[in-house]
């Protein structure tokens, strides 16, 4: 299963997505190039980049810093926020980001999705799926659409999809452990990758999410808060515990 080490940004820094108030004081806001080495170094072996300006504006705002981040690391970098258009898509693979996440546009434009897809192959595009009480949030979660997360997740596997990355937004928002239930739903009525994101704060979290074979998850807050070790975790459900921890 593989491991993301999440990096949210807003106006330059690294942020905690949720503003949670219990978790203001034990988030530490600071350059997101420096964060990104530092997991790197911790173990990572692959990051998932958030820009929650262009998530909410609709279009790149941080694109100096995610080059920077580019500039330094060697692992594997995915990102989302604001790519609703092809040249947007075009312009962040061409900076060397591995692949992106599409999610506002991917909803409201299933042409754009298949054109993307046409493009630049499935390998090179994820849709971002954000539930809310089992309804698609769009527009950086600010608003809900009409679509629940099994049925869009069925329509974009039709458009060529090959991997979605679901957030549930309660369970982000408390980190308290993470949505099984959904998740499984969408393992088992689908063919898609699962790579999940929201409220992991355990080892048996990521233990949870591997039973039920999710393809990956990313790890936001537990890490920042130190719940989970990140070089730890690597070795236990990337390299199957044959490292010493």
């Amino acid at each position: 299963m593989q491991l993301y080490a999440g990096i949210h940004i807003s106006d330059g820094k690294s942020v905690n997505p949720n503003g949670l108030h219990y978790l203001r004081n034990n988030i530490i806001t600071i350059d997101p190039v420096k964060l990104a080495l530092h997991w790197q170094e911790m173990g990572a072996t692959y990051l998932h980049v958030i820009d929650l300006d262009a998530a909410t504006t609709g279009y790149p705002v941080n694109e100096e810093t995610i080059k920077d981040i580019l500039d330094v690391v060697h692992i594997p970098v995915q990102y989302g926020g604001g790519l609703r258009t092809i040249k947007d898509i075009d312009s962040y693979l061409n900076m060397g980001v591995s692949r992106v996440i599409v999610s506002t546009q991917a909803i409201q434009n299933p042409n754009f999705l298949k054109e993307a897809i046409q493009i630049f192959g499935a390998d090179h595009i994820l849709v971002g799926i954000d539930a809310d009480k089992g309804m698609v949030a769009t527009h950086g979660r600010a608003k809900i659409s009409n679509f629940n997360s099994l049925t869009l997740a069925q329509q974009v596997e039709q458009s060529g999809v090959k991997t979605v990355v679901y957030t549930d937004v309660v369970c982000a928002t408390k980190v308290k452990g993470p949505d099984v239930e959904n998740t499984r739903e969408l393992i088992d009525r689908t063919h898609l990758n699962i790579i999940y994101s929201g409220g992991i704060a355990s080892l048996q979290d990521l233990q949870n999410m591997k039973d039920i074979g999710t393809d990956g998850v990313m790890i936001g807050a537990a890490l920042y808060t130190n719940k989970i070790k990140l070089r730890e975790a690597v070795t236990l459900y990337e390299r199957g515990g044959q490292d010493e921890i």
